[in-house]
């Protein structure tokens, strides 16, 4: 027992004298390994542990001068550093990109974007045939209640002939006019005009924001692109009036523009509504 016992103490002894004699200024990957309870290479050793110096009185010391790699696990099982190729980015469905509708101002490229626009957006066919049906329901409405009041008028206008001539006192209403008067009727049926001139106004408005923001050619054609109405004007394609100056190319006025939009409405109303 005090054999192995001083075996141990002589191995400690020496392990001690051979750390002495090594620079005091290990490098920084040294320092760095020692810190983090990695081995040091020089040495061969792995962090001291009083058992293992116990047992190395029996075991051939390891040599002070080379690298024991069996001893750095972690290192020795990390793979090494591999190029990963990039990771592609997900490729639009359509081969071509869609033509800026903003731009368009003639008939034949805006029929072209717009059965394009109709194929690759899977919301355009609903949000369109949404917008027909609600017109077809407002128009609908404003007409049944312009009925009403006129229904309503002819009620009224018989009460009142009732009621006049339920009068038997004579000469007392010989200078009292009627009150339903056809100018009075007339002019009630005209505040209910402007009232609906006002809801269409309104209807317009979103459609056309709405159109826009589907990107339908012809609705936001950006401003530079217009011209003030007149002047002489050709007609490309049979359909949309152009400009012949230079000058003027790929611009058109707010007449030929509200033309267009006439058109594209008939056309998504034919391809779309019922």
């Amino acid at each position: 027992m005090t054999e192995n016992n001083n075996g141990a103490e002589l191995n400690l002894e020496q392990i001690l004298r051979t750390l002495a004699s090594l620079p005091q200024t290990p490098s920084t990957g040294q320092q760095a390994q020692e810190q983090q309870g990695f081995v040091v290479p020089e040495l061969g050793l792995p962090q001291f542990n009083p058992e293992s110096v116990s047992r190395s009185h029996s075991t051939t010391s390891t040599p002070l001068t080379g690298y024991d790699r069996s001893y750095d696990t972690i290192l020795s099982s990390r793979p090494a550093p591999q190029h990963r190729p990039p990771i592609p980015r997900p490729q639009s469905n359509s081969s071509t990109p869609l033509v800026d509708s903003s731009t368009i101002t003639e008939w034949k490229h805006g029929l072209r974007s717009v059965n394009k626009l109709a194929s690759q957006n899977p919301a355009f066919v609903p949000t369109v045939h949404k917008l027909i049906k609600d017109q077809e329901r407002n128009v609908k409405d404003w007409e049944a209640g312009r009925q009403r009041i006129i229904q309503d008028q002819v009620a009224k206008r018989e009460n009142e002939q009732a009621a006049r001539a339920a009068i038997s006192l004579p000469g007392l209403l010989d200078k009292t006019g009627p009150l339903r008067t056809p100018e009075h009727e007339q002019e009630e049926l005209n505040q209910y005009d402007q009232k609906v001139y006002r809801a269409c106004r309104q209807m317009v408005e979103l459609q056309s924001a709405e159109l826009k923001r589907l990107a339908v050619p012809f609705f936001g054609v950006r401003p530079d692109l217009m011209l003030p109405d007149g002047g002489d004007s050709i007609n490309s394609d049979d359909e949309v009036p152009r400009y012949a100056s230079e000058e003027t190319e790929g611009k058109i006025t707010k007449k030929q523009l509200s033309e267009l939009q006439r058109q594209m409405l008939r056309h998504l109303v034919d391809m779309y509504g019922d």
